[in-house]
């Protein structure tokens, strides 16, 4: 009589054994994300500059007397645009950084045009690269051993993050640094160091130092059609504290205009049906007709 018992109990543990083993297999890893399911889509940005984060040292925003109005949101609301005005309360700035920013808004304020770098065909620099994409998309292009992210208003404004690889040791101080990456899940994560402080942080023109070390997650959300960029930013000679943004874009794509305004008449905006990716070269436009400071040129030609 003993032995079913015994046989019976042996069945018990071995099925209780299966299902701990069920519960308690690791899950499958999450796919890389995928930000080009096909060669149309690009990303336009999320206005508003870059978004607080949910608690902690955020980014420098506009003063709350004179909010912005960039030419994006001019173009959906008609309301007259203006130049940035920062916020000089924020902490996380250092002393000569904030004197720095108090100067030009003050030559703002008194009528003086002091236009950004983008404004004047330099290249915005990290993480000011992610200010980009104000209707004409920024495109990522994934290879097996880099990644290429490019601004269609700017074609010049190209960044190449190299997968899997250290960071050079004797990369000079250049706009767009030295960006290493790699894949963790369903998250592109890219480390950038060497830096130039000839570019500035944001479109206040907030300076930082060649110290300046940023980290950006990239992932996609709500089903695909928006991507999400966790920054985290760090300089100990420009920042009392390493800070924290998010910036948002928005999947578009010819003929898929849900999320993404297009003004037909407007001849900046990059959603239309001739896409993916239409040449653009800002030293060369025609709609440009003051700069502040001279253009960047080739001392000799390219072939």
């Amino acid at each position: 009589m003993p032995r079913p018992m015994l046989r019976l109990s042996l069945s018990l543990l071995s099925a209780s054994a299966v299902i701990l083993s069920a519960s308690t297999a690791p899950a499958a890893p999450a796919a890389p994300p995928n930000f080009a399911p096909n060669p149309s889509v690009g990303w336009v940005v999320v206005l508003g500059g870059f978004k607080r984060p949910a608690s902690g040292p955020g980014p420098i925003m506009a003063d709350p007397k004179y909010p912005n109005v960039n030419n994006n949101v001019f173009r959906l609301t008609g309301k007259q645009p203006t130049l940035p005005l920062a916020d000089l309360s924020n902490p996380i700035l250092q002393p000569w950084a904030r004197d720095q920013l108090a100067k030009r808004n003050a030559q703002v304020l008194a009528g003086d045009e002091i236009l950004g770098p983008p404004h004047n065909c330099w290249p915005r620099g990290v993480p000011g690269f992610l200010l980009e994409g104000g209707f004409q998309p920024v495109f990522i292009i994934q290879g097996k051993l880099d990644v290429v992210m490019v601004a269609q208003a700017d074609n010049h404004q190209l960044r190449r993050v190299r997968l899997n690889a250290p960071h050079a040791t004797d990369a000079a101080p250049s706009w767009f640094g030295d960006s290493i990456g790699h894949y963790e899940g369903d998250t592109l994560v890219v480390d950038t160091i060497g830096l130039s402080a000839r570019a500035f942080i944001d479109d206040y023109q907030t300076p930082h130092s060649d110290k300046l070390h940023v980290v950006e997650r990239y992932r996609l959300i709500d089903g695909g059609k928006q991507l999400e960029v966790q920054i985290h930013v760090e300089d100990e000679g420009a920042f009392t504290t390493p800070w924290n943004a998010i910036q948002r874009f928005r999947r578009a794509e010819p003929g898929e205009h849900e999320y993404v305004p297009v003004l037909e008449i407007d001849a900046t905006s990059g959603v239309g049906v001739t896409g993916p990716l239409q040449e653009a070269v800002c030293s060369d436009a025609t709609s440009h007709f003051d700069h502040t400071t001279p253009i960047p040129q080739s001392p000799k030609p390219d072939f």
